[in-house]
């Protein structure tokens, strides 16, 4: 069994579906769905659910959110080294209308995360570190982050990262997110991601440009499935068409099933193959731990 030490976010997620007609200052009746969720936290869940013996480092709020957060976490066999902070437990909102979403993001208790907070006896017979993007544009997080990658170098820990929309990646600065990353053995980023960090257009390209700074990976490319690596090695992967019913945290997923299967059996084409079909899962609307 694998041993995963999962660094990052936290948070509830809230979908909520827009109706045409949105009057200003009056109530309207809608589908709202609550789940646990965050990058990392979507993460552990999943791993965990694939067989992984996982380790989970963040920070909720002292608050019944955060409970709920840590409980959806203690559920699924995870061991839960988690900081509570007086800051409200992190929060997602989307709203959908139509096909569109919009996220509205509060990191709340996410910035609680100091290194003071990293413990090396965590990462004892750990095989893998995996980093939410999200916490690399944090400034309060980084330095927390920073310490987890010197233990897993010290340690001989592989590193991976799913990175963050590409819109953020743009505001915190492309150069200065790379030299953050310079440490990550494996990256996950979706077409457009891959686009922005390699500066190149076709998946076969990015993949090209994205081997020659990490070692393995894969890029996700939505209903097309995805394209994965491994030094020179390729792995191509078609998907079923699928209607999804809510994207938020499918990239995680994917990433979970990739890492799992790559450290059990080093095979590319499966680590791919699985992800996508984790992925998928959450796609299709199941929880992850169904």
């Amino acid at each position: 069994m694998s041993r995963i030490v999962v660094i990052g976010d936290l948070n509830l997620d809230v979908l909520a579906r827009l109706p045409e007609d949105l009057p200003h200052g009056a109530e309207v009746r809608t589908s709202v769905e609550s789940t646990p969720g965050g990058s990392a936290g979507n993460f552990a869940r999943a791993a965990a659910c694939e067989g992984a013996d996982v380790t989970f480092i963040g920070c909720v709020g002292n608050d019944l959110v955060g409970e709920l957060l840590v409980r959806s976490l203690i559920e699924q066999g995870i061991d839960v080294q988690v900081k509570h902070v007086e800051l409200p437990t992190g929060t997602i909102v989307a709203l959908r209308y139509g096909t569109e979403i919009t996220m509205l993001c509060s990191r709340g208790a996410n910035d609680g995360l100091d290194p003071s907070w990293i413990k090396e006896e965590w990462f004892q017979r750990a095989d893998h570190l995996y980093l939410s993007g999200y916490s690399f544009l944090s400034p309060a997080q980084l330095p927390a982050v920073k310490k987890a990658m010197r233990i897993a170098q010290r340690k001989g820990i592989s590193i991976s990262v799913s990175p963050p929309p590409a819109n953020l990646i743009c505001s915190f600065g492309v150069g200065n997110f790379l030299k953050e990353l310079l440490p990550v053995d494996w990256l996950f980023p979706n077409l457009k991601e891959g686009k922005l960090l390699s500066e190149k257009e076709t998946p076969e390209e990015v993949v090209t440009a994205l081997a020659e700074k990490f070692t393995t990976g894969a890029l996700t490319l939505g209903g097309e499935g995805s394209l994965a690596w491994s030094g020179d090695e390729r792995d191509r992967c078609q998907i079923d068409s699928i209607k999804a019913v809510n994207t938020t945290g499918a990239g995680d997923a994917f990433a979970a099933g990739f890492v799992v299967t790559y450290l059990k059996n080093r095979d590319l084409s499966a680590a791919n193959r699985r992800g996508n079909e984790v992925a998928c899962r959450m796609l299709q609307g199941k929880a992850v731990h169904t």
